[in-house]
């Protein structure tokens, strides 16, 4: 979901902090709604991402419904 100008919806109001209404996916830094526009804001969003991350693929069922990567083929 975005914001009246366009930015990323993503946090508490939604679902967990930083998580966009799409379970799984997060967004950060610039592009998210209500962001200070600065890189080391962006910078300590992301890490903390990659804990909410670990946190998600624990979960049971939830990284069955993420699309396979390509890669791994």
């Amino acid at each position: 979901m975005l914001d009246d100008k366009g930015f990323v919806r993503a946090g508490t109001d939604i679902h967990k902090p930083l998580e966009t209404s799409l379970p799984g996916v997060y967004a950060i830094g610039d592009v998210r709604s209500g962001s200070v526009k600065r890189v080391a804001a962006a910078v300590g969003e992301g890490a903390q991402v990659v804990a909410a991350l670990h946190s998600f693929l624990a979960e049971p069922g939830d990284s069955a419904e993420l699309p396979a990567d390509p890669r791994r083929q």
